[in-house]
């Protein structure tokens, strides 16, 4: 009797691992004969919130700056979901998908609320000038689609009953909502946030976390420098901390707590607030 041999069950092969939405590998930027960021490597995985730590003169916007293109660094790479994006213009790393909202408010204070956050959206508007001018079919449902999504914008940053009023006449704590906004207009992937509690009171920090919070859960990958650190550890997925421009500990919030040297160089007396 022949016997029929048949193949052998095999499993299906294993996806691909996702590459983190942003990576640092080895970078070092020297300012003048001074060393701001030393040999720095970390890795932002894609979907995550991450927080950027440390003391005054760490390193941390300086990063920010060479992740976001305002800065070359003298050495390394800096790779937006796999793609060197070291030597492109800040606003061709924008098109990738990374963005940046930056400490200082930047709205447009004559215009309205819903007047902001059109004028970001219409950035990634496709109509011509001849076909703004003449106002085409095709212009005007462009400007309905626009104008629609402004709004459910304005839902999502909580700011729908400001809409018809001067972005001028809202709280120091909405406009940074507002700011956050015009940044969320562009659809990024990645998200840069440079201290964005920075000024607020305790219940505006509160309500900034929470939009945080929902940025993240929309999928979007938020890199943030930030001081407070209750709002740190609070939101964080996992925590980098900077000192002297040198990558010093990388891990999750209760990790970052514990480490010595962290508690040395940075948290201090302030980690029982950290944990509270």
């Amino acid at each position: 009797m022949t016997t029929i041999a048949y193949p052998q069950a095999t499993a299906a092969p294993a996806a691909a691992p996702q590459p983190p939405a942003l990576e640092l590998a080895n970078v070092t930027m020297r300012i003048a004969g001074l060393t701001a960021v030393d040999d720095v490597s970390f890795a932002v995985p894609a979907g995550r919130i991450v927080s950027l730590i440390g003391p005054n003169g760490a390193g941390k916007t300086t990063t920010f700056n060479v992740i976001s293109g305002y800065m070359r660094p003298t050495a390394g790479r800096v790779l937006l979901f796999g793609q060197d994006v070291v030597g492109l213009a800040p606003e061709r790393i924008s098109q990738l998908g990374l963005v940046r909202s930056f400490q200082r408010t930047s709205v447009f204070a004559g215009c309205t609320v819903f007047d902001n956050i059109l004028t970001a959206l219409h950035l990634r508007g496709r109509a011509a000038l001849w076909q703004t001018l003449l106002r085409t079919p095709a212009f005007r449902r462009e400007e309905e689609s626009l104008r629609r999504q402004a709004g459910e914008l304005l839902d999502f940053l909580e700011l729908r009953e400001r809409a018809a009023e001067p972005a001028a006449s809202l709280s120091y704590g909405e406009q940074r909502l507002l700011g956050v906004g015009l940044a969320l207009a562009a659809r990024p992937r990645v998200l840069l946030l440079d201290e964005p509690a920075a000024g607020l009171n305790p219940s505006e920090t509160e309500a900034f976390k929470a939009m945080v919070r929902r940025i993240g859960e929309r999928g979007v990958t938020v890199l943030l420098v930030e001081h407070d650190m209750h709002m740190v550890m609070s939101i964080s997925d996992h925590i980098v901390v900077l000192n002297y421009g040198r990558l010093i500990a990388a891990g999750t919030p209760r990790a970052i707590q514990r480490d010595p040297e962290v508690i040395r160089a940075y948290l201090g007396s302030g980690i029982k607030r950290a944990q509270a």
